[in-house]
């Protein structure tokens, strides 16, 4: 079934915000087995909102616009769905008597402009909106769904999870048959995830399969239909297994679970400790660990070493390494790993080095060379890697790869 979202305000046409609202929008219609076929983005204009909501009412069984539902002269959302399907403005008196409620309780003076959010399209439903002033609607026209909601991110994903998805699902019965999972990999390439799965693909051309990429992190997503929603979940329990079989300790988790998340979950079953030492990236791998509530259960703490004499004196890397190997090197990080491992009192120590450009690099060691090093009671390993593209990315792949790093060895232990 289409669906079709359009976003509202000069704001987004200026560049002055980034639209994240539409791609929220997107997912949460996915979910129920509605699908976004057009997405577009129009000024503060009444003419052009008009003709993009008549154009959107032709191909369109769903549409939702968000945006454009303030008390000022630019907020023009209820008026345009009024004019383009030659309905009256009329008062809600529950809108307005919300809308007092709320300025009074956050000692807002109300003028008169502010009784402008109270007048809705004739017929349609009005949406008391919990964390604003301003009304969300639905109106049903001809066999179409129009929903207007506020733009503001907080209010909007309020609405559309509490209120609009579970009127579609009433209203749509049949979309509440889809069930969808993704499958997180860590370790491949998209290409080599495609090439891996191509025959899974074909063999199962019953699911909608897509795949994603992030810097290090693959996505398979998978999408089931089913008379039931039983039978939708049995059909991707069954591929499930199948990319198991075929991807193997690729897959680090599923649907919203993070590589980091995941990690500290091992952790903390085998009971170990982790402290890391980072150079080029920062202290961008201990941020990411650290995200994680919890992680102070399993996370020691780190070092960045930048510099040096911090790697040296810190850290305990000999400094004639340093100057034999440089400190992009497959000895200094195995040196810095064990250092912070020793140091921080942790069971496993982590170390990054690298080039992260986009100066610094040599036709011996060129920009993008990374040393991502692992030391614990028993050993230490050390791997070479060659990323590209731009600094922070490069910076972003070093920390994610030396988070799989660490999530293969806990595996490894876990098996022994």
């Amino acid at each position: 079934m289409d669906a079709e979202i359009i976003s509202i305000g000069n704001e987004i046409l200026c560049g002055k915000i980034i639209d994240t609202n539409a791609n929220y929008i997107i997912n949460k219609l996915e979910d129920i087995n509605l699908y976004v076929r057009h997405v577009s983005a129009v000024g503060d204009d009444e003419k052009e909102l008009i003709d993009l909501l008549k154009a959107a009412f032709e191909r369109s069984r769903v549409i939702i616009t968000t945006g454009g539902l303030g008390p000022t002269e630019d907020d023009i959302t209820f008026q345009s769905i009024a004019r383009a399907f030659n309905l009256k403005l009329v008062k809600y008196q529950e809108a307005e008597e919300h809308m007092i409620k709320i300025l009074n309780r956050i000692r807002v003076d109300i003028s008169e402009s502010n009784f402008k959010q109270a007048y809705l399209p004739e017929g349609s439903f009005c949406i008391l909106n919990s964390y604003g002033t301003a009304p969300a609607m639905i109106l049903e026209k001809d066999s179409r769904v129009i929903v207007a909601l506020p733009g503001v991110p907080l209010e909007m994903k309020n609405l559309m999870t509490d209120k609009i998805i579970p009127f579609l699902q009433q209203r749509f019965p049949a979309v509440q048959n889809k069930q969808s999972r993704i499958i997180r990999i860590s370790g491949l390439g998209e290409s080599t995830v495609n090439d891996k799965i191509k025959d899974f693909i074909y063999e199962n051309k019953h699911l909608n399969i897509g795949i994603y990429a992030s810097p290090e992190d693959i996505q398979i997503q998978l999408n089931a239909i089913g008379k039931t929603s039983r039978e939708s979940i049995t059909i991707l329990d069954k591929a499930t297994e199948q990319l198991k079989d075929i991807l193997g300790d690729y897959i680090f988790g599923f649907n919203q679970q993070s590589l980091e998340e995941i990690i500290g979950i091992m952790l903390k079953e085998k009971g170990l400790t982790l402290a890391v030492a980072e150079s080029c990236t920062g202290g961008m791998l201990g941020e990411i660990i650290t995200s994680i509530p919890g992680s102070s259960d399993y996370f020691k703490g780190g070092i960045i070493s930048y510099d040096g004499e911090i790697k040296e004196k810190l850290l305990r890397v000999p400094r004639e390494t340093m100057i034999k190997y440089g400190q992009v090197s497959e000895q200094v990080a195995r040196a810095m790993a064990q250092g912070v491992r020793k140091q921080c009192l942790s069971d496993i120590g982590i170390s990054i080095t690298g080039i992260a450009g986009p100066g610094g690099g040599s036709p011996a060691k060129p920009v993008g060379l990374v040393y991502i090093a692992l030391a614990d009671e028993r050993q230490t390993i050390v791997q070479e890697h060659q990323l590209r593209k731009d600094r922070h990315t490069i910076r972003l792949r070093s920390a994610r790869r030396a988070l799989n790093i660490l999530r293969l060895h806990l595996i490894n232990r876990i098996k022994e």
